[in-house]
């Protein structure tokens, strides 16, 4: 820079002046490395020193490694190089077209969200996270839907002030004290995974896990497999006792006393439409691959997210929130 003043006003001394501070400075971006925008600026101020001194190629290769590819070509065709300059022009278009691609998938991501369908939504924002040149907020993203998505066949459905519903369109459902289980139940005698209910050609069939307490049903000790046909009681260890009500394939499950009295299993085949008007409930649900699609059912109001609710499905995720005929819902 003190070789800047000293040349003054001689045309060749400022050139090469220039020329070594574009050069000293383009070096020392390279050696520490381009990561923030103070170091961009740095590179710029470099290229505008270079193009000073006559330097295009070095100024157009210092404009291209921080994107501005545009102004590397104009670098290069201020130089003559112009099949670097094509270079340039062209790789000025790619990033136009993947600028515009971004934009575009990430517009349709947040469209896709807000109306529910969250698989296309994950679709775009990896369109996103490809087309964008930094793309950490995108993956944050991608890492929180992946997160929220469910996908295994079985959603919560927390209601203020009432007691929790679990839908399910699993195979197996079990039953226990484990957070993992299907119906966590918080009971003394409960085993960790106490009993399961399997699916079998359409029947609800009933087992113990080799639970220390034992499951009964009627009263009755419960050895080997029996089916849940019509409704009735079966009990997991002393103290935990469920109601059942088997119905066109259907199956509801409600915990009759303790901690998590009312709390209601709802389970049914995968496709078929499950209403949950018998828990008090009008929406309904389908399971598609595991994905919970709710529908308003005979509710006459239903927000979505603070957005009406239409004719449509949605599919749900951990997080969404419901207000169906004045009941507040939280997706789990």
């Amino acid at each position: 820079r003190d070789a800047m003043r000293w040349a003054g006003e001689d045309p060749q001394l400022c050139k090469q002046a220039a020329a070594a501070l574009g050069r000293a400075l383009w070096d020392a971006a390279k050696a520490e490395g381009i990561a923030t925008e103070r170091d961009r600026t740095r590179v710029r101020e470099a290229a505008d020193l270079l193009v000073t001194g006559d330097e295009h190629g070095l100024a157009g290769e210092a404009l291209g490694a921080i994107g501005d590819h545009l102004s590397a070509a104009n670098a290069y065709s201020a130089g003559g190089l112009v099949e670097r300059m094509e270079v340039a022009l062209s790789k000025d278009d790619d990033l136009a077209s993947k600028q515009r691609d971004e934009k575009t998938a990430f517009a349709d991501y947040e469209t896709s969200m807000r109306v529910g369908r969250r698989d296309e939504a994950r679709t775009e924002l990896v369109r996103a996270v490809a087309a964008a040149a930094h793309a950490g907020e995108y993956r944050r993203k991608l890492d929180h839907l992946d997160t929220a998505l469910l996908t295994a066949g079985k959603l919560e459905l927390r209601r203020r002030g009432k007691p929790l519903i679990v839908a399910c369109a699993a195979q197996k459902l079990v039953l226990g004290r484990d957070q993992l289980c299907d119906l966590t139940l918080r009971a003394g005698g409960v085993s960790r995974q106490h009993a399961e209910i399997d699916r079998d050609d359409g029947h609800f069939i009933l087992r113990d896990l080799d639970s220390r307490n034992g499951t009964s049903v009627a009263g009755l000790p419960l050895a080997g497999r029996v089916p849940l046909v019509g409704a009735g009681r079966f009990g997991l260890g002393d103290e935990c006792n469920l109601d059942f009500e088997m119905e066109d394939a259907r199956l509801i499950v409600k915990v009759a006393n303790g901690l998590d009295r009312g709390v209601a299993l709802i389970a049914g085949d995968e496709g078929a439409k499950l209403s949950l008007a018998p828990l008090g409930l009008g929406l309904d649900l389908v399971f598609q691959r595991g994905r919970p699609l709710l529908g308003r059912g005979s509710c006459r109001e239903v927000a979505f997210n603070h957005e009406p609710l239409g004719d449509v499905r949605v599919q749900l995720i951990r997080g969404d929130r419901i207000v169906a005929d004045g009941d507040e819902i939280e997706v789990g």
